[in-house]
């Protein structure tokens, strides 16, 4: 009997799921030209309720033969001459084939989401396949749409008065603010995520391992501060093009505290604040913890500000106008964290924070070395769902504007 995920899953697991499914595809289906990710997923929903996958052949026929011989796939049920719906490590997952006439239509649809194409199709002149999707909106006369605005909450009106936003993209992105070594739970030493980041092409990044008294399996002592420092000193020699940050995720503690005090906060480079324990409190606490650690004079980001885990635990309710307020008079960034556990601030509260003047940070929150491409992809992703733009973004800065960033908050306690 197969196991399947329940039908609702995680981004994170999909992408898991699908990475495996897509290197198979390649390598044992040449008839399969491309296939890309469609629906939730391409949308980057924090939960996908269904997989589903495009892709183009010359030959749909054949390209469905091909699909049939793949040695992983377990069952499979056919949904029609180019559909079939496979069960793949535990997970169901539906492909269309699509030929390259009809390709731009096929993955517009299966990209959804629902009221966005209804919308798109009403508009239409006429509804003859499109080989590309940029055709598929210039019959209804529109740019091209990128898929994380696809979401029916204005995007279409936008699209028809020329303003729609020009979104951040991975290029835009110097640097990250936000990862974890072995000197807390990261599962990979600083100069392996050193190495890695290096090999992005990144101008700068921030070691930033949880504070002692944090929930974390393992945690930065203060007594261990000044011997991550010397480490981190002998990685800037190692990787003279890339700025090294000496960072910090503080937890803000129940009373309103931070973790480090401010002595030993004050030789981080720069320093993340989160709240980790606000599950179960009432939202006018919540608030109130949130906006003390804004306020602090040496905190520059507050990280996945409402703390959701996703499809686990929704985020913290609290007065979310009065935490962007708060950012922007201080100085302050707010996160979108590329975790899959997190995605967060999500793509509703990016937009709200964005329009209220918040500078963001996009950034991996990775625990290990591997994971780092992949996770800063999905804050970018997330970013993008809520319209954000490169302006809006902290780490699109070069590194002297980090600098100046921190510089102007700290300057202002004295």
């Amino acid at each position: 009997m197969t196991i399947r995920f329940d039908p609702r899953t995680t981004l994170g697991r999909a992408w898991a799921v699908v990475g495996g499914l897509l290197h198979d595809i390649a390598a044992r289906c040449p008839e399969i030209t491309s296939i890309t990710p469609a629906g939730d997923m391409r949308r980057v929903e924090a939960i996908v309720d269904a997989i589903v996958l495009v892709a183009l052949a010359d030959d749909p026929k054949a390209a469905m033969a091909s699909l049939r011989g793949l040695a992983a796939v377990g069952a499979i049920e056919y949904r029609g001459e180019r559909a079939i719906s496979i069960d793949y490590r535990q997970a169901e997952i539906e492909i269309l084939v699509a030929a390259p006439g009809d390709y731009g239509t096929v993955l517009f649809e299966a990209t959804g989401s629902p009221a966005h194409v209804d919308a798109v199709t009403e508009r239409r002149r006429d509804n003859r396949p499109c080989g590309d999707e940029a055709d598929v909106y210039a019959s209804a006369g529109l740019p091209f749409i990128t898929p994380e605005l696809r979401q029916g909450t204005g995007e279409i009106e936008s699209a028809a008065a020329g303003s729609l936003p020009t979104l951040v993209e991975r290029a835009d992105i110097r640097g990250d603010l936000h990862m974890h070594s072995t000197f807390s739970d990261g599962q990979d030493p600083m100069a392996t995520m050193a190495a890695k980041c290096a090999s992005l092409g990144y101008e700068y990044i921030a070691i930033t391992d949880h504070s002692e008294n944090s929930s974390a399996s393992r945690s930065l002592r203060a007594n261990q501060v000044s011997k991550q420092r010397s480490e981190i000193d002998r990685l800037r020699d190692r990787y003279p093009e890339m700025t090294i940050f000496h960072g910090v995720e503080v937890d803000i503690l129940e009373n309103g505290r931070l973790d480090f005090d401010d002595r030993l906060l004050a030789q981080f480079d720069i320093v993340l604040a989160s709240l980790h324990s606000g599950a179960g409190l009432s939202p006018a606490r919540v608030t109130e913890l949130s906006v003390g650690a804004i306020r602090h004079p040496l905190v520059n980001i507050l990280t996945h500000p409402s703390n959701q885990i996703v499809g686990v635990r929704a985020g913290y309710e609290m007065d979310y106008d009065a935490v962007y307020a708060a950012a922007v008079e201080c100085g302050t960034a707010l996160e979108i964290d590329g975790a899959p556990s997190h995605l967060d601030l999500d793509g509703t509260r990016a937009r709200a924070a964005a329009a209220a003047g918040v500078t963001l940070a996009i950034d991996s929150d990775c625990h290990r070395a591997s994971a780092l491409d992949r996770q800063m992809s999905l804050g970018i992703g997330t970013a993008r769902r809520g319209w954000v733009e490169p302006r809006h973004v902290l780490n699109t800065r070069p590194t002297e504007e980090i600098r100046d960033f921190v510089a102007r908050k700290r300057s202002a306690r004295r």
